[in-house]
């Protein structure tokens, strides 16, 4: 199965993080430690010959940070698109990450995604399981629309979010599979162009 046509969704956790520091942000919007910085570098070079054709990083700064740090490795400066959609599950109701004016303090070429519940606020609920199914569906249905096989798209989140995307690539229940998904680790699905699904790898 290693040559046949399909898109790649490399599930992307964040590398590790520090919750003492908020800088003005959110008590659940944490710093990379020194350590997490580090593990940036080392999966950005790990990455870095690797064709990724779209970055899409939750607007919390740990996802986000280690999405740049696969970034700074590519050729050119890729853009990535921060999905507050893809945050954290159980994050503060109301708080949707930080701003698109913030994070380019970090890496320019930053743009916010399109709003995909279509609304002119950023408003979805984080914390009971329907929400989080409605948000891993609202961006697999984004990323198999716009992407198509022979791409590979790679996506920035966190632990229990990525236990919903997951599944959800997949075809799958959520919450029937659980994932025990390392700092940084990298989870690859293949969508095949028959719609079929493969779990490629797991905390790689």
């Amino acid at each position: 199965m290693e040559n046949y046509d399909c898109l790649r969704i490399l599930f992307i956790r964040h590398a590790q993080t520090n919750y003492d520091n908020w800088e003005g942000r959110d008590p659940s919007d944490g710093e990379l430690t020194p350590f997490g910085e580090e593990q940036c570098n080392i999966l950005g070079e790990k990455l870095k010959n690797e064709k990724i054709d779209a970055f899409i990083s939750s607007s919390l700064l740990r996802a986000f940070k280690t999405c740049v740090g696969v970034c700074k490795a590519q050729k050119g400066e890729p853009v990535i698109e921060i999905c507050p959609e893809i945050i954290e599950c159980g994050c503060t109701p109301g708080y949707y990450g930080c701003s698109e004016e913030y994070l380019r303090k970090y890496y320019k070429n930053t743009k916010m995604l399109k709003n995909l519940f279509g609304t002119e606020k950023y408003e979805f609920g984080c914390e009971k399981i329907e929400d989080n199914n409605l948000r891993a569906q609202k961006i697999v249905d984004y990323i198999k629309e716009n992407y198509k096989c022979g791409q590979t798209v790679a996506v920035f989140s966190h632990h229990g979010m990525l236990e919903y995307l997951i599944p959800t690539a997949l075809g799958i229940k959520t919450r029937d599979f659980f994932f025990a998904l390392d700092n940084i680790s990298v989870t690859e699905v293949d969508i095949c162009e028959d719609g079929k699904a493969v779990l490629k790898s797991v905390n790689a």
